[in-house]
């Protein structure tokens, strides 16, 4: 047979054969069984994967002409994976992703869902909705659907406070108590504040974003223009106050070799150390900590808040941490939207929020939880941008590799550091 007519039977197979993943366009208008793809990167995972597949088996109870093919993708290159997919036409009905860039540089492939989503619209808080646009408005360009709010913020472990001689958590979040309540546990014998740094510098990622919520506020969406800097007194403020944690050993001394994901999570989970910054949604949160030392012993501050800066209790949010979108290409659109629906209501909802911890951003669930209650009334009333998302996607290797190089390594003065960054950015804008 001819080369050519070759690689075409065979291209002509292999459309037929991937043509079950978008399965049943004409199926679905004629009520028939339809199979809808699902891809994610998190299906694999134990406590997470554990959810969705009986968010899953809820849904094909309740809609017996649907079988769901979940299928589970590694994260690591998850994003290449879907941009072959995607270029190639062949994918399957609906993705999860992250509420970011990756995703964004390929949003002509994802269905907008502006007038499907038109009747459940103000079930989901705004926020979530902007995080879900592609030019981060609430009411328009909607092409993924939230599953989970997220942002940053500060657990502690009040026993071990309590231990080293902190009697009182009313005042925890101003600068100088907090300082002094980590001095007594240095003092104690126990770390102040376990922070994962090895390989990627995340703690002081998640530190940066908590710090510079109170010195910017909605401000901080300026990183994404330009009208905010590195070398702004509040940049520079905020970056002292990092690196005084470090300086006085505040910080965990394994910081710079032990991983954030999954180490530090582990070490504070298993009772060590006053302070974390962690998250509110998917992983290190308030679930995580509540059931590993117990709720009783739980705290949480949204930021730490001084004179230097103009806000307080202001809280980091991406609005939105992942969630799902449809493709194109999908011959079972209304289907795959339904399916999402029932993903972000009623008792699909509540089992994802109480045996994940992530904080599903819809208004009208019911929250008996007063560690989660307290941590989605800051998400709620005091929410502010998320300081790593304003920046672009090419900036964060550089920014990372500065990180190291000024809290963990202390190999570059605070001048120095400033202005590399301030280049590095200019350089991406």
């Amino acid at each position: 047979m001819h080369k050519n007519k070759t690689i075409g039977l065979i291209t002509l197979i292999l459309i037929i054969s991937c043509g079950a993943l978008f399965a049943g366009g004409d199926q679905e208008e004629k009520n028939e069984k339809v199979t809808l793809t699902v891809w994610d990167f998190k299906y694999s995972e134990e406590v997470v994967g554990s959810a969705l597949k009986d968010m899953d088996a809820l849904y094909m109870s309740a809609n017996p002409n649907v079988e769901i093919v979940h299928v589970a993708q590694p994260h690591d290159n998850y994003y290449e994976i879907l941009a072959a997919a995607m270029a190639s036409g062949i994918g399957p009905d609906v993705i999860m992703a992250h509420t970011d860039q990756r995703i964004w540089n390929m949003e002509e492939f994802l269905l907008p869902l502006d007038t499907y989503i038109a009747d459940w619209r103000e079930d989901m808080s705004d926020s979530a909705w902007a995080a879900g646009s592609s030019t981060n408005e609430s009411d328009r360009n909607i092409k993924i659907v939230p599953l989970t709010a997220q942002g940053i913020g500060i657990y502690y472990n009040k026993a071990n406070l309590k231990t080293a001689g902190v009697s009182s958590f009313d005042n925890l979040g101003d600068w100088d108590s907090f300082l002094a309540a980590c001095e007594k546990m240095k003092s104690a014998g126990i770390s102040p504040i376990v922070m994962g740094n090895g390989g990627q510098p995340f703690g002081v990622d998640f530190a940066y974003r908590v710090l510079l919520a109170n010195f910017y506020g909605d401000k901080l969406n300026g990183f994404s223009d330009g009208s905010a800097n590195f070398t702004d007194d509040a940049f520079i403020e905020a970056s002292r106050m990092l690196k005084t944690l470090f300086t006085k050993g505040y910080v965990n001394t394994e910081n710079a070799t032990m991983p954030y994901f999954m180490d530090a999570i582990e070490l504070f989970k298993s009772g060590e150390g006053g302070f974390f910054f962690g998250l509110t949604s998917d992983i290190a949160h308030w679930k995580d900590f509540g059931d590993a030392f117990g709720y009783d012993n739980l705290g949480y501050l949204p930021s730490l808040n001084t004179s230097a800066a103009p806000y307080s209790d202001r809280q980091s949010s991406q609005g939105a941490g992942i969630g799902f979108a449809v493709l194109n290409n999908s011959e079972n659109k209304e289907t795959a939207v339904d399916y999402l629906k029932e993903y972000v209501h009623g008792e699909s909802a509540s089992l994802f929020l109480n045996r994940t911890g992530a904080i599903v951003p819809n208004k009208n669930l019911p929250i008996d939880n007063e560690s989660l209650a307290e941590v989605v009334g800051f998400m709620s009333t005091n929410a502010v941008p998320d300081f790593y998302n304003q920046l672009d996607a090419g900036f964060a290797a550089e920014l990372y590799n500065y990180f190291q190089l000024f809290f963990v390594a202390d190999e570059i003065s605070l001048t120095e550091y400033v202005e590399k960054l301030q280049k590095a950015y200019e350089q991406n804008l």
